[in-house]
């Protein structure tokens, strides 16, 4: 069974990014996520993954990382 909830540190490995870019793009581009407790952040992969399909190649694509 594949996971589908994951951490920043996670989707950064899924991704190939830094995990600060994670955060950055999670704040500043739109990157679906669900803050828990007020401190952790989780990420639905499959929502990642229409995001970096849709607006995200936007933010790949042009180089900067919001």
């Amino acid at each position: 069974m594949e996971k589908t909830t994951m951490t920043a540190l996670e989707i950064a490995e899924y991704l190939g990014v830094n995990r600060a870019t994670i955060y950055r793009w999670s704040l500043y581009a739109g990157l679906p996520s669900k803050q828990v407790n007020g401190r952790v952040r989780l990420y639905n992969k499959e929502k990642v993954d229409e995001w970096v399909k849709g607006e995200g190649n936007e933010v790949k694509e042009g180089g900067n990382e919001a």
